[in-house]
This record gives C-alpha cells, structure tokens and sequence, in this order.
C-alpha cells in the first residue's frame, strides 16, 4: 500500500511539474517578434535634426522644411521665415533633439550653445531676465 501511495504521489507531482506555466519569454539575445518587438520599438526614441541661428533665436528642420522662430514671446512656425530675420549659412549650429518642435528644448540649446541674442540685447546671466 505504502508502494501504491508514494507511486500516486509521485505521479500527481510530475503531473503538476508538467502543468506548470514554462517561461515563454526568449532568451535576451533572440531576435524579437510580436509584442516583445512592438515594446521595443516604442523605446525607440526618435532624433529631429535642426539647423539652430543663435543670434536670432531660430530652428530650421530641412527634413520638415519647416522655420521655428520667436515672435511677442511666443514660437511661430511657417515654410517662409519673416523677412525681418537676416540669416546666413555660416550662423547656423547643427542640433539633434528628441522633439519635433524644437523650442520645447529651447532652455537646453541656450545651455549648451550659448545664447547671443539675450547677451546682445541686455538679457545675460543664466536664465534671469532683466526688465529695463
């Protein structure tokens, strides 16, 4: 009887070990497909190529084509820039920012660029603005 039990036994737990959920993740270094490959790619985060003029606060996405100028304290977006701004190829510094509107990291193109335009008219120091 003994026998007859501990048979039981045994069988109910390869019985259970065979039910259990296996890991159905792969192994990290296999190619990745359906959801894991979806999860991947919203990781992916996408780079925006800018031409940026320091001295007149302005972007240029040649891959929209697209100007990003500031206007009475607010960001305009246009195909033409106004013809008030004087640009020349030379001025422009390449940026990669993380943003398709450019101006949402405008604080951080000031940091790492520099920021002529608020030395030139008075507005120095590390984000103080003086009021004339």
């Amino acid at each position: 009887m003994k026998n007859n039990s501990a048979a039981f036994l045994a069988s109910v737990a390869l019985t259970l070990l065979a039910a259990a959920p296996a890991d159905a993740n792969p192994p990290p270094w296999a190619p990745a497909h359906g959801y894991r490959a979806h999860q991947e790619e919203a990781r992916v985060v996408r780079e925006y190529r800018y031409v940026y003029y320091p001295m007149q606060q302005v972007y240029y996405s040649p891959e929209q084509r697209m100007w990003f100028w500031m206007n009475g304290g607010n960001w305009q977006v246009g195909v033409n820039l106004p013809l008030q701004y004087q640009i020349t190829a030379a001025s422009g510094v390449q940026v990669m920012l993380a943003s398709n509107r450019p101006y949402a990291q405008h604080a951080y193109v000031e940091e790492t660029y520099g920021r002529p335009w608020r030395e030139q008219h008075g507005h120095g120091g590390h984000g103080h603005h003086h009021r004339d």
